[in-house]
């Protein structure tokens, strides 16, 4: 499956991982799953060798297009 790209506000996306809820399956209920999934979707479980059907679905995008230039460095902790 060739990855889809889309810009939003300068940003080069694609939907790599969805975050899911299981309505069957294993007992902490949901997890992240590689590709673009909708609710209603069989897919198979991160956690076991089942698969399971989602209840509901979060896209989480990847953005391609970000350099890091410089990173700053930490503070401190205030005293109180």
């Amino acid at each position: 499956m060739a990855e889809k790209f889309r810009i939003e506000n300068g940003l080069l996306l694609s939907d790599d991982h969805t975050l899911v809820e299981f309505a069957d399956g294993c007992a902490d209920g949901g997890g992240i799953v590689p590709g673009a999934h909708e609710a209603g979707e069989v897919v198979p479980c991160p956690d076991c060798a089942g698969e399971h059907r989602i209840t509901s679905a979060l896209l989480i995008p990847t953005a391609h297009n970000i350099t890091i230039t410089e990173a700053e460095p930490e503070q401190d902790e205030p005293e109180a």
